[in-house]
């Protein structure tokens, strides 16, 4: 019997801005100079497995790339582009988590975040009053779906693996969350959370 629900959240709590399954970055040459293509190059590869698993703050690996990128654009500026760009939130899963609780379903986030935005995400965007807790990389030291995470995150719940459901909407988190002994639902969608977990 599923007792606690693990819930990502990019893809199926949280979507850009604006709708439409584009990225939060799509704009960034536009509206901060920043090439898209050098900012994954010179952020996201060298940096961001480093910032998710907390072993370097976030505004730091900003500082040391942004300069090279667009000399104006502050690593606090950037983050707030960012995050808000990044924050649609959807009210049906939400209502779904509510409904779980109610039910006795314990829900908490599970994902791969740096500290920032896992603030941002149960502070600014109020997802904690919707949720038991957070469960995130940075704070953990592993990401999904290393099976580091999957441990550490049922040590965190106090239940044991086959209580647990990921629900998720990247394959492999969901392989790793097997293999770990949870069970796993993939995420497509505009799909029901209430029937996904039932089911």
């Amino acid at each position: 019997m599923i007792q606690c629900l693990m819930l990502d959240v990019d893809g199926v709590v949280v979507h850009p801005r604006p709708a439409g399954g584009g990225s939060w970055a799509a704009d960034i040459e536009r509206d901060l100079g920043i090439r898209l293509e050098d900012f994954r190059a010179r952020f996201f590869v060298p940096h961001w497995d480093d910032v998710v698993t907390g072993r370097r703050p976030l505004t730091d690996a900003l500082a040391a790339c942004l300069p090279a990128l667009s000399p104006d654009v502050t690593p606090e500026r950037f983050v707030a582009y960012w995050f808000e760009r990044d924050g649609a939130i959807d009210d049906a899963v939400l209502a779904d988590c509510a409904a779980l609780r109610r039910d006795g379903v314990r829900v908490l986030l599970a994902t791969n975040q740096e500290h920032l935005r896992a603030a941002h995400l149960m502070t600014g965007l109020a997802l904690a009053d919707h949720v038991d807790g957070m469960v995130y990389s940075a704070a953990i030291g592993a990401r999904k779906p290393d099976r580091a995470f999957y441990d550490a995150a049922a040590r965190q719940s106090g239940m044991a693996p086959e209580a647990l459901l990921l629900v998720d909407d990247t394959s492999a988190n969901i392989d790793g969350a097997r293999r770990a002994g949870w069970q796993a639902r993939l995420w497509t969608p505009g799909a029901s959370l209430l029937d996904l977990v039932r089911d």
